[in-house]
């Protein structure tokens, strides 16, 4: 390794004022200004103009904007200010050497695959660095929906509508690969209201061209795969000094948010990138990168003015924002290298630890690759990979072995104590883009509301001591949260919620649930849920206490105690929503739902037995009884249907249930985090979930009980293959091992969907059945398939890729031994909020029915717990 000691400021400095123009004298928005012996970038702001504190002494300026010449300015710093005005000429592009004729490929492609080649070198290249940085933000919202006014506190609202909010902060940086940022905000500045504030953002500095994501959500046109995802054209080559720039076209190959658009510049040999200018924009949200990188150390190149704007025009809100970052390195640590030819020029190989039996092997492969003449985009793909193999830090590949992912931040941020005192010589000395006109208007402003909120803050007033009347009113309407001490609350769910459901059976439920909860240790943590709700149509009262005890956080322990006297669905797995059947019912005189009134009291407990090895085991006693319809009651008339199951012809008898469960989940290699409080939470793996389930019912001796021995076990997995495109599977197979009396509520029920409309997630379900029908005692054998894609029919259209849905395509077969029916589908959606699609079904060969499915799998938070 080589450490290399930049430069150090003191504040006592005289001032640098510069315009950068054109030859006509027009102002050059944006600028890259970079100080070759101070290792300090500036991009100047959009006058063309910067200022920034300098010591005596004797400076050379790389200056430079897209479309114009490069040019090397001396500048002496002899007097308390020094006034420059720098002009720069057109840049005349090279376009005779990149004309590409009909069937030739266009010239990018050459150089993109050779910077792609080496993006992992570059990814890896720095090793350490201290810098210190101005970043200043601004933004002005101009227009924000009526209900969000009316939602939100409209006093704060109207107080930044209009209004240009402004942030600024200097900063120490300290970056040690592969992703671990230090900031120290030394000084901040802003008008920006509490709770609003964005002070210390730092997004964009800590994102990397040549990783395959670029500020963690887009596709970089340097990532190994970017030749699926983007096409590249030839627009000019230019010389400056010895090195030849290629100025390359990115353009989309669909319109999504996560794709960009734009140029990057390329320097050849080195193939690492000059000048970075892309945007991206979707549904009326847009985004533009504006990143200038500069040779802070011999073939270092690094990042040293940052521009990013962002626009939003949708929804009812409108706003704009901008953010500048000027960064100076003070030290730069990178790998000591020495150079080999590859298939993409210079590869460094670290010299000074010792290369393991994969590098040794990968190293082989590119000297394979780099005898080939015309390298292929399958080779600059297999190139980047191998590459990555050869200079990737051990400490990266040691964390993939390990399932413990690190905490999501990359910023660990501290503030200085006198950061808000800083004075205005202060920040005269330090910022480096003057304040425009309308920022010192806004800084004025706010200078001026801080003092009027400060004299009325100590006028006292018997209104200030009393509760804001519109937050009681609210609360008491919609619910909310009072806390008791620290660690302890009660929730209620608000007039609103107390009449959350209507059947034909117990008629409308009033009444009310009440939560408690507290941690009253860092590993503990408890609920407990009471409700009570009367029933109008049966003129009794249904009653539940649900209790949770969350315990063991590193092996996510779970013990659930329940007991009641409720109504409850036959289908106690996966079961219609309720607030659905209550709609359907009062509606359509639609009663989906089938209820057993069952009294009882159950114990389940959760807990990791080992990574990825989830044990769940529980026990229930329940006493079961039938029930009939007590009202027919809906808006428009109607007969609903007797309260018996589909499939079933008599009431269901009286009896006792008496079971146990157990069941495994698990998952090879799945990664998980820690949180703060110790708890773990499960991510993802490569790998599918294999589940197996055990449930016995015991033969109690005493008249009507359950006796039977279920067995089940299945396999999910989503796959993604890529950005756009995903795959997901669900494979359930059971039986009865035995079943002498076994009860319909313990019958193996299905995801059904009888409605149109369903809580149902369209990945797991049957869009066309009707409820209970397919339930049974014996064998039974599901599966579904579904492939979802942005853009696999209608996206494709022009005027649709910029549309944020997604198609899917589904496939579902159910087989038991009386029947066996079959189901296909397609649908538009967004994720897991919901999906509207048209289904076919078939019972066996033959066509059974055609239709509309509208699934919202998130309403499954609302199911009632009286399942």
């Amino acid at each position: 390794m080589s450490a290399v000691c930049l430069f150090s400021t003191g504040i006592s400095a005289q001032t640098f004022n510069g315009k950068i123009t054109n030859d006509k004298g027009l102002p050059i928005p944006n600028a890259a200004l970079y100080i070759r012996e101070l290792a300090q970038g500036i991009m100047a702001d959009d006058n063309g103009a910067v200022q920034i504190a300098l010591k005596e002494g004797s400076y050379t300026f790389d200056i430079s904007s897209l479309g114009y010449e490069k040019k090397i300015v001396p500048v002496t710093i002899d007097k308390p200010v020094v006034t420059l005005t720098v002009v720069l000429d057109e840049k005349a592009y090279s376009l005779h050497e990149v004309t590409v004729s009909a069937g030739r490929e266009d010239p990018a492609y050459a150089v993109m695959r050779k910077a792609i080649g080496m993006a992992p070198y570059y990814l890896f290249q720095v090793k350490s660095y201290e810098s210190e940085a101005y970043l200043k933000g601004t933004i002005k919202v101009e227009k924000i929906p009526a209900l969000l006014k009316i939602t939100a506190n409209s006093k704060e609202l109207n107080d930044i509508i209009n209004k240009l909010l402004i942030v600024e902060t200097q900063n120490e940086i300290k970056f040690t690969s592969p992703d671990k940022y230090e900031q120290k905000v030394l000084a901040v500045s802003s008008n920006i209201p509490s709770g609003l504030d964005f002070a210390g953002s730092m997004s964009i500095m800590t994102s990397n061209i040549y990783s395959p994501t670029f500020d963690d959500d887009f596709i970089s046109p340097l990532a190994p795969y970017a030749f699926s995802y983007y096409k590249f054209s030839m627009e000019g080559r230019s010389l400056e000094g010895e090195r030849w720039i290629s100025k390359i076209r990115v353009v989309p190959k669909k319109k999504n948010l996560k794709l960009f658009g734009g140029w990057i510049y390329i320097v050849d040999d080195s193939w690492n990138v000059q000048f970075l200018d892309i945007t991206t924009s979707q549904s009326g949200v847009t985004f533009r990168y504006k990143i200038n990188y500069s040779e802070v150390k011999p073939s270092a190149f690094l990042p040293t003015a940052f521009d990013a704007y962002m626009t939003v025009d949708m929804m009812g809100i409108k706003a704009g924002g901008k953010y500048n970052a000027s960064i100076q390195y003070l030290k730069l640590e990178i790998n000591d290298v020495q150079h080999i030819s590859t298939p993409v020029g210079k590869v460094a190989p670290p010299r000074e630890k010792a290369r393991t039996p994969k590098q040794l092997k990968a190293q082989e492969k590119l000297d394979k690759l780099s005898a080939k003449e015309k390298p292929t985009n399958r080779d600059a793909y297999k190139t980047a990979k191998l590459m990555r193999e050869v200079f990737e830090p051990e400490e990266i590949k040691r964390q993939r072995d390990t399932l413990e992912l690190l905490p999501r931040g990359k910023v660990s941020m501290s503030i200085d104590s006198l950061a808000e005192t800083r004075d205005s010589l202060y920040w005269a000395e330090t910022r480096v883009l003057p304040l425009q006109e309308e920022e010192i208007g806004s800084y004025r402003e706010s200078d001026s509301l801080k003092r009027d909120r400060t004299s009325a803050a100590n006028e006292i007033t018997v209104a200030a001591s009393l509760p804001h009347a519109g937050k009681w009113i609210n609360m008491s309407l919609f619910g909310g949260r009072l806390g008791f001490g620290k660690n302890y609350y009660l929730s209620y769910r608000g007039l609103m919620a107390t009449v959350p459901e209507y059947n034909f059976a117990d008629g409308f439920r009033i009444g009310e649930k009440l939560t408690f909860e507290g941690t009253p240790t860092k590993q503990t943590s408890f609920s407990v849920s009471p409700s009570a709700y009367y029933l109008t149509a049966r003129r009794t009262i249904n009653r539940q206490v649900d209790g949770t005890l969350r315990y063991a956080p590193s092996k996510i322990g779970e013990l659930n105690v329940s007991l009641g006297n409720t109504s409850a669905d036959f289908n106690r797995d996966n079961g219609d929503m309720r607030l659905i059947n209550s709609l359907a019912s009062l509606f359509f005189a639609r009663n989906p739902i089938r209820f057993y009134q069952r009294k009882y009291a159950s114990v389940v407990n959760r807990i990791d037995a080992a990574n990825g090895l989830r044990l769940e085991t529980g026990f229930a006693r329940e006493k079961r009884t039938a029930l009939e319809n007590n009202t027919s009651y809906s808006f428009f008339g109607g007969t609903p249907a007797p309260n018996i199951p589909g499939g079933q012809s008599l009431p269901m008898p009286a009896h006792t249930a008496t079971r146990a469960t157990v069941r495994l989940d698990y998952t090879p290699r799945h990664y998980y985090r820690i949180r703060s409080n110790g708890r773990k939470y499960y991510e993802y793996s490569p790998y599918p979930t294999f589940t197996v389930g055990y449930e016995k019912g015991f033969y109690t001796g005493n008249g009507a009980s359950t006796s039977y021995n279920r067995l089940e076990a299945s396999i999910r997995q989503k796959i993604t293959i890529n950005m756009f495109d995903k795959i997901g599977y669900f494979v359930n197979v059971g039986t009865f091992l035995s079943s002498d009396r076994v009860y319909f509520p313990d019958f193996k029920h299905f995801n059904t969907n009888e409605l149109w409309i369903t809580a149902s997630s369209p990945e797991n379900s049957f869009g066309l059945l009707e409820n209970y029908t397919f339930s049974t005692s014996e064998r039974w054998l599901q599966a579904h398939v579904n492939y979802s894609s942005m853009y696999l029919f209608i996206k494709n259209l022009p005027f649709l890729q910029n549309s944020l849905f997604e198609e899917s395509l589904y496939a579902r077969l159910l087989w038991t031994p009386a029947k066996d029916y079959t189901e296909a589908g397609y649908s538009i959606g967004f994720g897991d909020v919901g999906h509207a699609g048209v289904f076919v079904g078939f019972d066996g060969w033959k066509y059974d029915g055609i239709g509309i499915t509208i699934s919202f799998p998130l309403s499954n938070i609302l199911k009632s717990e009286g399942k």
